[in-house]
């Protein structure tokens, strides 16, 4: 049988703890002090965490390739999550948390790639 690579494990893992960090902030407003400026605990919050963890899970649950495509979904939402969260005033549009809010978004753009690549072009 075929190992999964570890790179893809790696990321699986980080996907899932990534997530349910942003699930701690829906719940809590600031969970270990990441923002600044603390928010209002949101559902939405804890549901876009949801779709980044339910992205590494799909990384983990097969080997196939549709789990690698519903995974780039659910990390895709992730960061549309992100946009919606700033555009309706949930989330801070300016200031450092902006900007942590944006480089979290580029590492999951990041995550996506590397997912992509790994499950479609250089299997």
């Amino acid at each position: 049988m075929k190992r999964r690579p570890l790179g893809i494990i790696i990321v699986a893992l980080f996907a899932i703890i990534a997530g349910i960090g942003e699930i701690m902030v829906g719940v809590t407003g600031n969970f270990l002090g990441i923002l600044s400026n603390g928010m209002e605990p949101a559902f939405s919050t804890a549901v876009i965490g949801a779709f980044y963890s339910l992205g590494g899970w799909s990384l983990l649950i097969t080997r196939k390739k549709w789990g690698a495509a519903v995974s780039i979904v659910f990390i895709g939402a992730e960061i549309l999550g992100r946009v919606y969260l700033v555009t309706t005033g949930i989330a801070p549009s300016s200031g450092a948390d902006l900007v942590k809010i944006v480089i979290g978004g580029a590492i999951a753009f990041a995550v996506m790639l590397y997912i992509y690549w790994r499950s479609f072009v250089s299997s």
